[in-house]
């Protein structure tokens, strides 16, 4: 029995770090998840820390071994990632097409510019036509 009249301390300190561990892990994403193990476990030991020093217990180190996600939970923390690629992806290719569109605009003006420019722009796209048909 403990300082504050806690029956069974032991199980109810590893009680309160898996609760503890889950709440932690829920604000996560799943790349915080495996990439920052160390401040997980510093959070962790603060909380435990805090919550288990009035039974007359002190948490002097915390270590995340190993994590099992429930399924549901590896499925959300997938579906999420999936969406954060696919944005980043639609964000590239914006990028892309803006670089594209600027290239455009700067061809035009120099074919503006010159009517010489124009008509050897002609003659560049009948020669790859023309190297198209011969190949086939």
């Amino acid at each position: 029995v403990s300082v504050a009249n806690v029956e069974d301390a032991h199980s109810s300190t590893r009680l309160l770090a898996q609760t503890t561990l889950r709440n932690i892990l829920g604000t996560k994403d799943l790349h915080e998840i495996l990439s920052d193990r160390e401040s997980i476990s510093g959070s962790m030991q603060v909380v435990l820390d805090e919550a288990t020093g009035s039974w007359g217990i002190k948490v002097e180190r915390v270590e995340i071994k190993d994590a099992r996600l429930p399924v549901q939970l590896q499925r959300a923390m997938a579906a999420e990632a999936e969406a954060a690629r696919e944005a980043r992806a639609k964000v590239i290719a914006a990028e892309g097409e803006q670089k594209a569109s600027r290239a455009l605009r700067e061809a035009s003006q120099v074919i503006t510019e010159s009517s010489a420019a124009l008509q050897l722009r002609y003659l560049q796209t009948l020669n790859s036509i023309s190297a198209e048909k011969n190949s086939t």
